[in-house]
């Protein structure tokens, strides 16, 4: 049986503009979704595909912004609470230059997005089944190294889970007047495409994404390159369509030879009796997708 294998094809839109959620729903029911790039190759086929084309269209790419997730997991430490709350400073979460997608704790209880990596302040972890169950670390580290520590010495990076919870984590910041602010458990994913697709290539235009006034969470192509822009803007866009295809497995041919002796008067050197011993022949089998070849072989000597 053949391997089966899938054939990508792009559709550029070029005379029809949408937004970016429009296009997303368009391609769906017309196609498949919303174009996935996964590596340099594909950028070749497209930029040949619009290479007389030299305005912006929407690729598949987006920002998840409100995928925020607790550190901690598990059904049992969140019986009977939400995993939903949240305590935001004002114009908070911003993603300011679409780099945050971590938060901490300021020392008045409200909350903010900070870089992953580039920050570095303390942090509060969770201790199960002890009488104290947070514990402030006053040693800076960026959020997943916070997320590290918690973990091999401690249970996780604290969830918040409710008003009272988040009282409880902020007297922890009062009590040390040397910290103004600690990573929390709440972080996001960032960048992801609309099919689902799990590559991480990429092809931004430099300095981007910048996610210019906290407004941009789509992602354009133009030129070859990508850039983050306000998902309701109306541009052009790229769909693609994946097709399964299954090879039918070929037949198998087989050859037999059989030998005959036949006692006729007739003339086996002629094609057309020949043909008609064949025909006879075939009738007489009754298999199917059976094909009969008449093969020449040495007379034998007569006696």
């Amino acid at each position: 049986m053949g391997s089966i294998y899938y054939i990508h094809e792009y559709i550029l839109f070029t005379k029809l503009k949408m937004s970016w959620n429009e296009a997303q729903h368009h391609c769906r029911v017309k196609y498949g979704d919303l174009a996935t790039i996964s590596d340099e190759r594909d950028i070749s086929r497209i930029n040949n595909m619009a290479k007389d084309w030299d305005r912006a269209f929407w690729i598949g790419l987006y920002d998840d912004v409100n995928s925020w997730k607790w550190s901690l997991v598990g059904e049992r430490f969140y019986t009977g609470v939400g995993t939903d709350y949240r305590k935001w400073q004002e114009d908070q979460p911003d993603n300011a230059g679409a780099v945050e997608h971590c938060v901490s704790m300021m020392e008045d209880g409200l909350w903010r997005d900070n870089s992953c990596t580039l920050v570095k302040v303390p942090l509060i972890c969770y201790r199960d089944s002890a009488d104290d169950q947070y514990v402030l670390v006053t040693e800076e580290k960026t959020w997943f190294e916070a997320q590290s520590y918690c973990r091999q010495h401690y249970t996780d990076l604290v969830s918040v889970r409710s008003p009272a919870e988040n009282e409880e984590v902020r007297s922890r910041l009062q009590g040390n007047p040397a910290v103004q602010e600690a990573w929390i458990g709440l972080h996001r994913d960032s960048w992801k495409w609309s099919d689902g697709s799990g590559s991480s290539f990429r092809h931004w235009w430099e300095s981007q994404p910048d996610n210019q006034n906290s407004t941009q969470a789509c992602v354009h192509m133009q030129r070859g390159r990508w850039d983050d822009w306000r998902c309701a803007t109306k541009f052009n866009f790229l769909c693609q369509r994946i097709t399964k295809v299954t090879p039918t497995p070929q037949a198998v041919q087989r050859k037999t030879l059989v030998k005959m002796k036949l006692l006729t008067n007739a003339d086996l050197t002629d094609p057309t009796i020949r043909h008609k011993v064949l025909q006879q022949l075939e009738a007489a089998l009754d298999f199917s997708n059976v094909k009969l070849l008449w093969r020449s072989l040495m007379a034998e000597p007569q006696p």
